[in-house]
């Protein structure tokens, strides 16, 4: 009888023991979407052309565990010409997400990115960053993130620091 109080003590504090906690999420573990405002800033020769990018996306983070998610996100991406002219694109990334304390994340994803205007063209899209979930609401937050993209195509690189800020529910 003894033993079986131990073992069961035990099981009990092993199943609520707390030193993984840095790892969880403020978050309930459930699959989550996210609507981002975001800025890029150009840099190379596509930098010399353009002057700046602002778009929009939507995504979907998916819990694998508490503290990893696989990511999913569209949007829309606008370069504006320092002379006239703009160029439009739709990236489309898939990757991962992981907590790295109860707010602060890092994030890669990779993806495709469509030109809508004759020439734009196709680029394969890598993208790592970090951000920070900061929560308001017990289901939702306000994220804010700073990445590196390289969108590589036929005929030269687009590289670009990227800035967002969304909220995520």
């Amino acid at each position: 009888m003894k033993r079986l109080i131990a073992v069961l003590l035990f099981g009990f504090l092993v199943s609520h023991a707390q030193a993984q906690d840095i790892h969880k999420t403020p978050f309930p573990v459930r699959p989550r979407v996210n609507v981002d405002l975001e800025i890029s800033l150009p840099g190379g020769d596509y930098g010399d052309l353009f002057g700046v990018g602002f778009g929009g996306a939507g995504g979907l983070d998916i819990p694998i565990t508490r503290a990893l998610y696989a990511t999913g996100s569209a949007g829309v991406m606008s370069f504006y010409r320092k002379n006239s002219s703009t160029r439009t694109y739709i990236p489309m990334k898939a990757g991962a997400k992981y907590y790295l304390s109860r707010m602060l994340y890092a994030q890669t994803e990779i993806g495709t990115s469509v030109g809508i205007q004759q020439g734009a063209g196709v680029t394969f899209i890598f993208a790592p960053g970090v951000g920070i979930s900061y929560p308001i609401a017990k289901r939702s937050s306000i994220n804010g993130g700073l990445r590196f993209e390289s969108w590589s195509r036929e005929g030269g690189n687009i590289n670009q620091l990227g800035i967002k800020v969304g909220y995520q529910f």
